[in-house]
């Protein structure tokens, strides 16, 4: 008889939770760069993108713990089903989701440090400078940060579809393993 422990229990559930705080964090942080484009309110800007900020170190942290809860826990009764072709296709789809959610916070770091400004994590911990105040590189990084948001925001799109393309039309159980309150749709 094998047993499971508590807490080989307990992890897909951590990571659930994992990934669930990363999309309110990214859904709210994109929320508050649209709402700090279009107020003209200097006040109102700088509580937003100081908020911004920290909501993009939140999802850099929620990063490190989903890559080693993901380690940890592979949903292998999942993939070991699919073709090759869409497991390579899923795995080079979460590979650019793991990228950008990495490189947004880190673009949107040093951006801040380039503008001239410390950032510090839920303003408790400073963090070290990734680069010098320079007001032409605060541009570039400025931009590939908005270009980045893009991308995020196009890879988000597909991997709901995917997800939702997983339930309804392959009816793979893939959905439900993330959304408990989802039942697996049956093959029929």
């Amino acid at each position: 008889m094998i047993s499971i422990s508590p807490a080989a229990n307990l992890l897909p559930k951590i990571v659930r939770t994992i990934h669930w705080l990363s999309v309110l964090a990214i859904f709210f942080a994109l929320g508050l760069a649209w709402l700090h484009d279009i107020s003209d309110d200097d006040a109102l800007n700088a509580n937003i993108i100081g908020l911004h900020r920290q909501l993009g170190l939140l999802v850099l942290l929620l990063w490190a713990l989903r890559l080693m809860a993901r380690w940890t826990y592979r949903r292998q009764q999942i993939s070991e089903v699919l073709p090759t072709m869409l497991r390579f296709a899923g795995a080079a789809s979460h590979l650019a989701l793991y990228a950008m959610l990495l490189a947004m916070p880190l673009l949107g770091w040093a951006m801040t440090n380039a503008r001239g400004h410390a950032v510090s994590l839920f303003n408790i911990v400073s963090l070290p400078l990734l680069v010098a105040a320079d007001p032409d590189l605060a541009d570039s990084l400025q931009d590939w940060h908005e270009w980045g948001a893009w991308l995020l925001i196009g890879l988000i799109s597909l991997h709901v579809l995917a997800a939702l393309w997983h339930h309804w039309v392959r009816r793979d159980g893939v959905l439900a393993s993330m959304l408990p309150l989802v039942s697996p749709r049956s093959k029929q």
